[in-house]
């Protein structure tokens, strides 16, 4: 917090997170009294998107300085957010089929956040879209209330979930860890057929 306010930006209290603090417990083995604390930030003064951030403190029980590489890493918590203020439920699904067809995603699950009264729905790109790099490959739907009914009502394929993130972990892991070599300029010695 500090950081955002030496650069000048504005930083939402801290709350704690619901969703993603669940996601980091199974993902990691983290204890359940792990603190993951979400705060939203503007980085201009010009009416543009909020950046959500997620933070893990040293001081929070099952702090490892890994856990936070392997999530820089692979990304697994980048996502686009979308802010529904006024949801229908028959809306809020039709979106969802429309992210789970047309959109290639797969439904992760979701969670109510009663510190800010916010319901967030996660999906996670199928395997088959996860393969392609994005620097955003995940969305969320955050929809204000508590619409807990309508998210548990929508089918969790756990096993398309395993795969999106086999995807997501192999793709990451075959970018970001590949070492990056200089190509040497092709001379035109080099490139001659012989007997040419």
């Amino acid at each position: 917090m500090e950081y955002f306010r030496a650069n000048g930006w504005q930083a939402a209290e801290t709350i704690p997170s619901v969703l993603v603090k669940r996601r980091l417990v199974e993902r990691h083995g983290l204890p359940d009294d792990a603190r993951i604390l979400v705060t939203r930030l503007k980085t201009t003064q010009n009416p543009a998107p909020q950046v959500e951030i997620f933070l893990f403190p040293r001081t929070s029980p099952g702090y490892h300085p890994e856990v936070a590489d392997e999530e820089r890493a692979h990304g697994f918590e980048n996502h686009v957010g979308l802010f529904l203020d006024r949801p229908r439920p028959e809306a809020l699904a039709a979106l969802a089929d429309r992210l789970e067809t047309v959109g290639e995603m797969v439904y992760e699950g979701s969670a109510h956040n009663p510190h800010e009264n916010t319901t967030m729905m996660y999906f996670a790109p199928s395997a088959r879209a996860a393969r392609v790099r994005r620097r955003f490959p995940r969305w969320e739907l955050q929809c204000a209330g508590d619409l807990t009914e309508v998210a548990e009502a929508r089918p969790v394929r756990a096993e398309e979930v395993e795969r999106a993130y086999a995807a997501l972990r192999a793709n990451s892991a075959s970018t970001i860890f590949t070492r990056v070599t200089a190509l040497r300029p092709a001379h035109a010695e080099e490139a001659a057929v012989p007997g040419s």
